[in-house]
């Protein structure tokens, strides 16, 4: 008779997007923190060029990693896209329909992993877009936890949005949407992504998709929410009464990456060391969307404006093909790089370490949840530009909540989003000047930095009691 063993087992399902692999890591790193040992193994799984890439980046060390089989080009998809970075955003759903043909797949490696275990001790902690992974924890016998990396608000009223389509939000009169599940909360028309707005097609499908995993993810054992408890109470109120008693949340954020590698050559690094402390704004719409080109020429004419040293990681404009110029003043970039006032990073920007730099003053950010998690670790106020999704509630937390943000801008659309570079200034002026509006701001920063160090105290942080009540509901830790 074959012997047994007693490993426990987690595995992590994250959807390759880049907001979305940042938490599962993070996630991972301090779970391996707070489980040492060799009774414990900690694998990640996901598709071949996903694993491939994370294998070789600095996770390595302290995961194990395990490729699922995956052709994109059996559902329609360029034979090399494995993550929504590959993608344009109307194409997304394809990637998360493509996602769930993955099931089978899962099943084999989890039936596998636990079959030579008496009384086996594996969690799936998955993405909230594979929560269909429920199936596969239950068929094997394992626990189940979704963990969200976005806000407990944002994923409160995503969730309350999503539930009620195909059905459009019904508007008052004065063009504010009151949401049933929440009457506490006031929308704007301008705060709802448009695929809430329209009808059919792409809309159709992205809408089964979503209420396919609701109803999975109404099935697990846990929620893992990335966040801190003091923060959001009022979003975690929210999110607990939407999922009743049956399911808890454990809010065990902030999980931000750790990851400080240089940028290629070093220069941005160099850059940021010739400017002084605070001065800096740093620019960034995340790594899936970007601005409308008429709004990036107002962007760059306020710059130019205020005369601020700025780092801008550029993007193309939202639809355009890659490419530079033509969406900026004539002589922008030259200017900016001979004046030593500004620098364009075309490609990837080191962003943990631009935030973590003194110079660093302000972040002009789509405020997509990592983005903002990592500003604030880094103690820097956010001029608001959101864009899509939960973003917008992300913007309206930070700056009706929190005070350490200032919304100058809102989506990318044609119809809704006109943007004027005097506003803009005006705002950048208001959050990096020296006002009473901004010292204010640098001071409620600097508290909110503060509260999520303490989150993850030994004694008695939130966050970390949190985990360690996960870690005993799903046996994981005695």
């Amino acid at each position: 008779m074959a012997a047994t063993t007693s490993t426990k087992h987690v595995v992590l399902f994250p959807f390759p997007g880049q907001g979305h692999l940042a938490s599962f890591v993070e996630a991972a790193r301090l779970l391996r923190r707070t489980l040492p040992g060799d009774d414990v193994t900690i694998t990640l799984v996901s598709t071949p060029r996903n694993v491939a890439a994370l294998s070789a980046s600095s996770c390595s060390s302290f995961l194990n990693f395990h490729a699922l089989p995956f052709v994109p080009a059996d559902h329609g998809l360029p034979a090399d896209c494995e993550s929504l970075s590959s993608l344009p955003i109307p194409a997304f759903i394809t990637l998360f329909e493509a996602f769930e043909s993955l099931e089978s797949a899962f099943d084999a490696y989890i039936s596998r992993l636990v079959a030579d275990d008496e009384k086996p001790v594996c969690v799936v902690i998955a993405d909230v877009f594979v929560a269909w992974t429920v199936r596969v924890a239950r068929r094997r016998g394992c626990g189940h936890a979704v963990l969200v990396s976005c806000g407990a608000l944002g994923t409160a009223i995503l969730h309350a949005l999503l539930r009620n389509l195909p059905a459009p939000p019904p508007f008052g009169d004065d063009g504010l949407l009151r949401l049933p599940e929440h009457p506490e909360v006031e929308l704007h028309r301008s705060q709802i992504s448009s695929v809430f707005l329209l009808s059919g097609g792409a809309r159709d499908r992205w809408t089964s998709f979503q209420h396919r995993q609701i109803r999975h993810g109404y099935l697990t054992d846990a929620v893992l929410m990335n966040t801190v408890q003091e923060l959001e109470p009022v979003g975690l109120a929210m999110a607990r009464r939407t999922l009743g008693e049956q399911v808890p949340v454990f809010p065990i954020g902030p999980l931000v990456r750790e990851d400080l590698a240089a940028d290629g050559d070093g220069s941005v690094m160099r850059w940021l060391d010739s400017q002084t402390p605070s001065s800096v704004l740093y620019i960034s719409f995340g790594s899936q969307n970007s601005i409308r080109s008429e709004q990036m020429m107002q962007l760059a004419v306020a710059l130019e404006s205020t005369g601020r040293p700025f780092v801008w990681a550029f993007r193309s404009p939202v639809g355009q093909i890659d490419g530079r110029g033509e969406w900026l003043p004539e002589g922008f970039e030259a200017r900016a790089r001979a004046a030593n006032r500004g620098v364009l990073v075309h490609g990837w920007s080191p962003q943990v370490r631009i935030l973590a730099h003194g110079s660093t003053g302000a972040f002009l950010s789509h405020c997509g949840w990592n983005s903002v998690l990592e500003s604030l670790t880094h103690g820097v106020p956010i001029v608001g530009w959101p864009l899509s999704a939960e973003q917008f509630y992300n913007a309206k937390l930070l700056a009706e909540e929190w005070g350490v943000c200032v919304e100058v801008a809102r989506g990318n659309q044609p119809e809704s989003s006109a943007v004027e570079s005097g506003k803009v200034a005006e705002v950048v002026e208001t959050v990096m000047g020296g006002t009473a509006e901004a010292s204010e701001m640098r001071r409620r920063v600097a508290e909110v930095q503060e509260l999520m160090k303490r989150a993850w105290a030994e004694d008695g942080g939130s966050s970390t009691t949190a985990l360690r009540e996960f870690l005993r509901a799903t046996r994981l830790q005695c």
